[in-house]
């Protein structure tokens, strides 16, 4: 097996390009800050998980042309630098304000897991860096981690990471996947749980685990695969790669053994059945307007990312990432928020929200956001006809404007 040499580590000069040109085009972006630590962002293998932070005084309409702008830059740049194809993989994911920031009813615990390289406002970005600071860890960061662990616990699935947009690179991802992808957020979770408080790296978080797991084999072989960029050719190879997995696995179950002794939101009763803890965890009261905000501030820049999906040069390939966005963003942007805000307004539970959205026209919605939204609702069932990809996109683009400012709308309703 050959593997194409390890790249220079050039990510801050990505950083900075891209923070800049976005500028360039919108000077309400004032931060970007990035998933994880810098010393995360594997070359060849990771992508860069943007994320702004802009001036309060955006407003809706803000917003809807921000997303265009930033989906022609984003474009822009992919045609210019084709080898940063990888970091490119998509459009900066939550984007939020100042005040958002630093809003304890808008708290997200994933806040505290950002880098925050560049701003043009360092009061503020100051302001809420001390407040995380401050803020004694609780039953809403505890929610958060046992959320994603259990959502990553267990054997890795080998059909559910292809490997994109990595050129010469991509016979190295299938490990990159297994530990830093899928591994790597269990493990980074349990123990900002065991250790009740927030850590930002994904290295970190593996040599803090092996301080509370030290007999555990995982940790030599993580070690040894890490270090090589994944150029060790039996780890790909049967038996070692089912050997690689067992390992994974079994780490995991240990972890889970002990966080059964420091979790608070999961019963006695439920052990450490799995099963269990997520039946606990859909117990677990949220604030609604939470749930309806915590979906809207992903969709910020989706119909930016969309257009540059439909639009993006030969070399980047988008077809698997289209489909990726199709399969949650109707559930999330729009069947999730509009029930919840029905079951505030009314107290009655809609299965298909497109049932109530005439009740809302005048009232709260105009007659061009309720249609757009109804539009958004059709083209978003979660199942698709395949080869109609690009198709689907393009029409959600032209529409999600109108939808967008029904989202806001319910979102500031409640």
């Amino acid at each position: 097996m050959k593997f194409a040499p390890r790249p220079e580590n050039d990510f801050a000069d990505y950083i900075r390009t891209y923070y800049e040109a976005c500028r360039y085009h919108c000077d309400k972006i004032e931060a970007i800050a990035g998933k994880w630590m810098f010393r995360d962002l594997l070359p060849g293998m990771s992508d860069f998980d943007t994320r702004f932070i802009v001036n309060d005084s955006m407003t809706v309409e803000d917003w809807c042309q921000l997303s265009t702008v930033m989906g022609e830059t984003h474009l822009r740049l992919c045609e210019k630098y084709p080898c940063w194809a990888r970091n490119f993989e998509h459009l900066p994911g939550v984007n939020l304000t100042w005040s958002e920031l630093i809003s304890e009813r808008n708290y997200y615990p994933e806040y505290q897991q950002w880098t925050y390289y560049y701003t043009q406002n360092q009061k503020n970005l100051s302001a809420a860096l001390d407040g995380f600071t401050r803020r004694p860890w609780d039953e809403k960061d505890e929610y958060f981690h046992l959320k994603k662990f259990c959502l990553y616990y267990g054997r890795y699935n080998r059909t559910i990471d292809p490997a994109i947009n990595l050129g010469v690179h991509e016979n190295k991802y299938p490990l990159h996947s297994r530990i830093m992808h899928y591994f790597n957020p269990p493990v980074h979770s349990a123990v900002c749980i065991l250790e009740k408080r927030h850590i930002c790296g994904k290295l970190d978080a593996y040599e803090i685990a092996e301080r509370h797991f030290p007999g555990l084999r995982c940790w030599d072989l993580v070690r040894e695969i890490l270090h090589a960029h994944y150029e060790i050719p039996k780890w790909y190879e049967e038996p070692h790669l089912t050997e690689l997995e067992d390992v994974l696995e079994a780490a995991l179950e240990v972890v889970l053994g002990r966080l059964r002794e420091a979790v608070t939101l999961i019963p006695e009763g439920a052990g450490t059945d799995m099963g269990a803890w997520k039946a606990a965890l859909q117990e677990v009261p949220v604030d609604p307007a939470l749930v309806i905000f915590d979906n809207a501030k992903f969709s910020r820049l989706m119909k930016g990312r969309l257009h540059f999906y439909g639009h993006a040069p030969a070399h980047f390939d988008t077809t698997w990432l289209i489909q990726n966005e199709l399969g949650r963003i109707g559930n999330s942007f729009f069947r999730m928020p509009f029930r919840t805000f029905w079951k505030i307004k009314t107290g009655e539970t809609v299965e298909d929200p497109v049932a109530i959205l005439d009740q809302l026209k005048g009232d709260l919605l105009t007659g061009a956001e309720v249609e757009g939204t109804k539009a958004f609702a059709r083209l978003t069932p979660d199942a698709w006809e395949a080869g109609r990809e690009h198709e689907i996109a393009a029409a959600i683009v032209e529409v999600f404007d109108e939808f967008f400012k029904a989202l806001n709308k319910i979102s500031e309703a409640v």
